[in-house]
C-alpha cells in the first residue's frame, strides 16, 4: 500500500457505514437471565419456575435453553415459546439484518415423530412469517435440510415490508412430537440474537481525508 493511502485508511474506516446494534434486548443473554424476553407455555403464558425455560451458564458465557417432554421438569403439553417484540425502526438507506446462533439436541429427535422447533416472525395475531414477508418461518427443524438435531448460525436480511413497522415479534418455539410423556426430551438453545440496521450506501470520503489527500499529492509532486 502506498504511504499516503495508508495514512488515509483510518479516516475511511471511521466514516464507513456501520451496523446499528442493540435493537434486541439481552440478545446475547450475558445478563445470565431471560430479562427482556417473554415466555409462553401452551398459549397460557409464563409457566413459572419449571424446566421449560432455563439459562445455560458456562463460566459466565450464557445462553437461553427451551426444553419439552423430559418427563420430569418441563410442563409443556404442546409448545414452549421465547419471544420479544422487535424494534424495526430504521433510517433511509439502511437494511435490517437478523441473526442468531441455535442448537437443537436431546433424545427425541426422530425427524418423523420427534420434537421440532420453529423460529418465525409473529405479527402479534399468531400469524407466522419468514424473512421474505410471506407466511412461513425463518428456520424450522424440518426445512433447509434440517431433519433432526444440529446447530448453526442463521443470518438473513428482512424484506423491506417490515421496515419501520410495529407490533412484530421474534418467536423461538420448541414443540412436542407425537409421543408425549415418553420420558424423552429435546432442547433448543439460543444465543447471540441480533437485529442490525446496516447502511446500504457507499460513504463519501470525509472532508479531512480529502484535504489530507490533496496535501499529500501536492507534497509528492514536489519531491
Amino acid at each position: 500500500m502506498k504511504p499516503y493511502l495508508s495514512l488515509l485508511l483510518p479516516f475511511y474506516l471511521f466514516c464507513a457505514g456501520s451496523a446499528q446494534a442493540a435493537m434486541i434486548s439481552n440478545g446475547d443473554f450475558q445478563s445470565c437471565t431471560l430479562s427482556g424476553w417473554s415466555l409462553d407455555t401452551d398459549g397460557s403464558g409464563d409457566p413459572g419456575p419449571t424446566g421449560d425455560f432455563a439459562i445455560d451458564n458456562n463460566a459466565g458465557d450464557c445462553r437461553a435453553v427451551l426444553s419439552v417432554d423430559d418427563g420430569q421438569s418441563a410442563s409443556a403439553f404442546f409448545a414452549n415459546t421465547l419471544y420479544q417484540e422487535l424494534d424495526l425502526s430504521m433510517a433511509a438507506g439502511q437494511s435490517l439484518w437478523l441473526s442468531f446462533d441455535w442448537a437443537f439436541f436431546g433424545t427425541d429427535g426422530d425427524p418423523q415423530i420427534g420434537d421440532f422447533f420453529n423460529i418465525a416472525l409473529n405479527d402479534g395475531l399468531g400469524n407466522l412469517y419468514g424473512a421474505d414477508g410471506q407466511l412461513g418461518a425463518l428456520l424450522q427443524s424440518a426445512m433447509n435440510g434440517l431433519s433432526s438435531y444440529g446447530s448453526g448460525t442463521f443470518s438473513v436480511q428482512l424484506d423491506s415490508s417490515f421496515y419501520n413497522q410495529s407490533g412484530w415479534f421474534l418467536d423461538f418455539s420448541l414443540q412436542e412430537g407425537l409421543a408425549i410423556g415418553d420420558g424423552l426430551f429435546s432442547s433448543l438453545a439460543i444465543d447471540n440474537v441480533r437485529l442490525d440496521a446496516v447502511s446500504t450506501q457507499v460513504p463519501e470520503p470525509p472532508l479531512p481525508a480529502l484535504l489530507l489527500l490533496g496535501l499529500l499529492l501536492m507534497r509528492r509532486r514536489t519531491i
